[in-house]
């Protein structure tokens, strides 16, 4: 199940990742939700301006996805995964967060969660988690926080609530994980460094790529995207990444 961003169709989405494209060549399905008015109730909109998307039972629908693409395809129950960028990669956080269970793994691009919800996440199971993060991002600061930037907030229209922190996202998950204090490090490239975590089991593990100077972005994406969103590597394809890494993992 991949999760469109803010302000950007699932099929725009879509475009951008090449999701459908590897699902054809790999044989696996792929849902795309649609939010509403494109904007998911990741826990980052209170009140004000914000009323009528606090309003939506994003999680809620997002299980009913998965419970209807199971009852009309013969998918593995056991292998149900949530991906996605931007505002979709907060959602897919706070999904983790309330039904851990229907999950095997997510990978988020650019986003972790609403600091409400993080603040409030005790999964009663483990997940493995992938995070790909870009450390100049204004839109998702690396360190959590409020969009940041004149260019962010006037493209944003309304600021959202704040985001918690990759190194505090990735110590909260090693904690429900059970895995290591330290992960193994990686320099993938002079601007990429890999962070993985293991545990007392597959479910335990966890992989944060973090992008020196990365922004906004989805590295390996295919559509043209604007200058403002800033740079991003061409170390890897996260979208070959994220499948690697979720199709690693079973919950049984």
């Amino acid at each position: 199940m991949q999760l469109h961003g803010r302000g950007i169709s699932a099929s725009q989405f879509d475009r951008w990742t090449g999701f459908s494209q590897l699902a054809n060549d790999a044989g696996f399905v792929v849902a795309m939700p649609e939010a509403v008015g494109e904007i998911w109730n990741d826990g980052r909109y209170r009140g004000g301006g914000w009323r009528a998307v606090e309003a939506v039972d994003d999680v809620d629908y997002l299980v009913a996805v998965i419970d209807d693409v199971g009852a009309r395809l013969a998918i593995d129950a056991a292998r149900v995964y949530a991906v996605g960028m931007s505002n979709g990669a907060v959602m897919a956080g706070r999904l983790a967060c309330e039904h851990p269970e229907r999950l095997a793994a997510i990978a988020q691009v650019a986003g972790t969660a609403a600091t409400e919800i993080a603040a409030a996440c005790r999964p009663a199971v483990p997940l493995p988690v992938l995070s790909i993060h870009g450390t100049a991002d204004r839109f998702a600061p690396y360190a959590g926080g409020r969009a940041r930037g004149l260019r962010a907030r006037l493209l944003l229209r309304r600021a959202a609530g704040p985001c918690i922190g990759v190194d505090a996202w990735a110590a909260l998950w090693a904690g429900v994980n059970g895995a290591a204090d330290e992960p193994e490090r990686e320099e993938l490239a002079p601007d990429v460094t890999v962070r993985r975590w293991h545990g007392p089991s597959p479910l335990s593990d966890l992989a944060f790529y973090r992008i020196e100077g990365g922004g906004h972005r989805w590295p390996g994406g295919r559509e043209w995207v604007p200058p403002f969103l800033g740079r991003t590597t061409s170390a890897f394809d996260a979208t070959r990444v994220a499948w690697r890494f979720l199709s690693a993992h079973s919950r049984t």
